[in-house]
């Protein structure tokens, strides 16, 4: 993939959103150096069903008032069919993360996750492989 960018999935977001400095530190780091962070809605919702108010309100802020940090919404029938395809695909009900590989498919980003492990089983179903990139504090 050659564009510049990642796309956040549902761990990163709710790892953000719970106070974690590594992922703040690195939305901060892409932020200056105008690297794009897309955020797809369904994980921005999966995400948002775990937190508390105050989480929510911490991880909409960031999304809302980040330069370079943008809502990956699915707007045309196109988004739906595409992400109808990685669900047949896959076998999955995983929303989620279907619309997460569905949005770095369509920009040609990485997928930024904290735990790779949750990509397993999709990424073994898919007919191509993932781009994944893991956080770890090590």
């Amino acid at each position: 993939m050659t564009a510049l960018g990642y796309v956040f999935d549902q761990t990163v977001l709710t790892g953000y959103a719970q106070g974690s400095l590594s992922i703040a530190s690195l939305i901060v780091h892409l932020d200056e150096r105008s690297v794009r962070i897309a955020v797809p809605m369904l994980a921005h919702s999966a995400s948002a069903a775990q937190l508390n108010e105050q989480q929510r309100d911490e991880l909409d802020s960031v999304i809302t008032n980040v330069d370079m940090v943008e809502v990956s919404p699915l707007s045309y029938l196109t988004d739906s069919n595409e992400l109808a395809d990685i669900l047949a695909a896959t076998g999955s009900i995983d929303y989620p993360a279907a619309h997460t590989i569905a949005v770095a498919n369509h920009l040609g980003l990485e997928i930024v996750t904290l735990d790779r492990a949750r990509w397993e089983d999709v990424e073994n179903a898919l007919p191509w492989s993932l781009e994944l990139v893991e956080l770890r504090d090590d």
